[in-house]
């Protein structure tokens, strides 16, 4: 018998067991939910939530690849939800050959609920499917959620997105467009005729406002006139036969988009006021720089906003440039640290305007860049990072002079361990002469970043955004390692065979299918020379990406700055080569590479 005062004793196993079961189902439940919703317990604090412009390898594979070499990474809706389709070609999923912008809304909207912090959103995009499609509305255009009554597009933004900058940690990248001069060719019955009339009366100057007189109804009321305020602007066109394509209708649409666009951005701009941890971004897209029916846009919005690209509001020349120039922004709010940076300028015409394309010269590009990320511009005997920007020559004569500054100089810089940015930004002017030097003699993945492709606002723009997201990483953070300089040489190899591209394939693939009587601007889905289209590509493309191949194999990939240190380049190659919009403007590839490691 029990004695009385004796305790009854605890049953320690039966207890020891079922708290080693409890244990493991609540191991079992949080894996299970961790595979069932990984965006409750990823890393969020180097990841990017990201609308694209659209499905252009400008706005997607480069985007992704320059985040990748800065140590971020990029998650991205489906790409069917912000893919464009030209006249003809397949439809997105919805049916459209527009972006899905309800879907959009919802998925920043559950970013942000899954805990992400830094989102870049174009809000081309959001608004109106995708630059292209924003080039056509010219009314506004309510949004359908299921189960909630139609919406205007602000009111969606006001619901979806300014939430996010309710908490302080959250920073908000927002790039929007000034409504370029003419339509997309191919896109909603648009033809080059068409392009080419409504460019020439875009470029007709309107009346200049006086700065009193600056608000949006008197920039819009001027819209129809020539410089006298009563000429119709079609009547003013310098070419009177692209008279003949402006009609009634095709100019009431224009001039509709031109409304609503300049409408909403003016809209965003209310919305965002006092907003310390929201940025917008208004990028120019193909102007000129002549008085033309931008110039009072411009003029009000910086009415607005001011000139200050320092600050998280101003108007930016390019706009394909602008989604990577945020990862750059990011990277140097990130660290909190200012580049100092020298800049010299091979060639001589930094002063002047490369095209009739450029709203400024490329001098001015430069500065608002350099501006854009805080850099602190010193001689290059102070700088830590230089940019060498070539120029078409001053004196074509000297053209050879030129070239040898420039690569003698990088070649120098390489040997002396001087991080480098490359902007190649002569539009060709030097011919094969300036290509074969640097192919020959520079071995670029020794630099911090180079692009040389397009006009010169986008370039630099790529330039310098891969320059400061790059150098930013290697010295402030650098702790990535093989994966991060992994997505370093793959963006390099990208940038250099996107060149090539441009200087030796795209002209004789477009006489190609001239020959085929194709059209190089949309080539039809169903055509029957398909598989002979994609043979010949690969014909005239792959010796084009062996010149890179035999710049970057076996040479030496800057991966620390302090020491130096570098990997060894082992392989690169390239396959799966494509034309995402189903014209010869764009082509993308899959790059694989690898290194050494040291």
């Amino acid at each position: 018998m029990r004695h009385k005062n004796q305790q009854r004793q605890f049953p320690l196993r039966p207890f020891l067991v079922g708290l080693i079961l409890l244990l493991l189902a609540l191991i079992a439940w949080e894996l299970v939910q961790r595979r069932l919703y990984p965006e409750r317990y990823r890393d969020w604090s180097r990841v990017i939530a990201y609308v694209p412009l659209d499905d252009r390898i400008d706005n997607l594979e480069d985007v992704v690849y320059l985040a990748e070499a800065s140590g971020w990474e990029i998650v991205m809706p489906p790409r069917d939800w912000f893919r464009t389709a030209l006249d003809g070609q397949p439809p997105n999923e919805n049916g459209t050959p527009y972006g899905n912008r309800e879907a959009l809304f919802l998925w920043v909207r559950d970013m942000g609920r899954a805990g992400c912090h830094t989102f870049i959103l174009s809000l081309d995009q959001l608004f109106s499917g995708g630059l292209a499609h924003s080039r056509s509305v010219r009314e506004t255009w309510p949004l359908s959620f299921s189960g909630r009554s139609a919406m205007g597009e602000i009111a969606a933004f006001r619901k979806y997105v300014l939430p996010l900058a309710k908490k302080p940690q959250n920073r908000l990248y927002l790039f929007d467009s000034l409504a370029r001069l003419s339509p997309t060719v191919a896109y909603r019955g648009i033809g080059e005729s068409e392009y080419y009339a409504l460019r020439e009366y875009g470029m007709v100057p309107r009346p200049i406002l006086s700065d009193r007189e600056l608000s949006l109804q008197r920039v819009f009321s001027l819209y129809p006139y020539a410089e006298d305020g009563r000429t119709p602007a079609e009547n003013a066109l310098e070419n009177t036969r692209f008279r003949d394509f402006l009609t009634p209708d095709l100019l009431e649409t224009y001039l509709g988009v031109r409304r609503r666009k300049l409408t909403l951005t003016d809209e965003v701009l209310s919305e965002i006021d006092g907003l310390s941890n929201v940025q917008l971004f208004i990028g120019v897209d193909d102007s000129s720089n002549r008085d033309n029916i931008q110039y009072n846009e411009l003029r009000y919005l910086r009415s607005r906003i001011g000139d200050d690209v320092s600050s998280g509001v101003a108007v930016m020349a390019g706009l394909d440039s602008l989604a990577r120039m945020f990862v750059g922004r990011a990277a140097q709010e990130t660290y909190g640290y200012r580049v100092r940076a020298s800049v010299r300028y091979i060639g001589g015409t930094q002063d002047k305007h490369s095209s009739e394309f450029d709203l400024y010269t490329l001098e001015e590009v430069v500065k608002r860049h350099l501006d854009f990320f805080r850099a602190e511009q010193v001689p290059e005997r102070d700088a830590e990072l230089q940019f060498l920007v070539m120029t078409a020559p001053e004196n074509p004569e000297q053209a050879a002079e030129y070239v040898e500054e420039l690569v003698s100089t990088l070649e120098r810089n390489l040997a002396l361990h001087i991080p480098t940015v490359l902007n190649e930004a002569s539009n060709d002017a030097y011919g094969d002469t300036l290509e074969q030097a640097l192919l020959q003699r520079a071995p670029f993945a020794g630099l911090v970043a180079y692009a040389g492709k397009y006009d010169q606002a986008n370039v630099t723009g790529a330039a310098f955004a891969m320059g400061f997201s790059r150098y930013l990483y290697l010295r402030c953070d650098g702790t990535g390692g093989t994966p991060v300089d992994l997505a370093q040489l793959r963006q390099m190899a990208n940038s250099m065979a996107l060149t090539e591209y441009i200087l030796h394939t795209r002209a004789p693939l477009n006489a190609y299918l001239k020959s085929l009587h194709v059209d190089t601007g949309n080539i039809p889905y169903n055509t029957p020379h398909r598989e002979r289209i994609e043979q010949k590509l690969t014909e005239l493309f792959a010796p084009e990406c062996q010149k890179v191949r035999d710049n970057l194999q076996d040479t030496a990939l800057l991966c620390a700055l302090m020491p130096w240190s570098t990997k060894k380049v082992r392989t690169v190659s390239f396959h799966d080569y494509r034309l995402p919009w189903n014209r010869t403007f764009e082509l993308s590839f899959t790059i694989d590479v690898s290194v050494d490691e040291p």
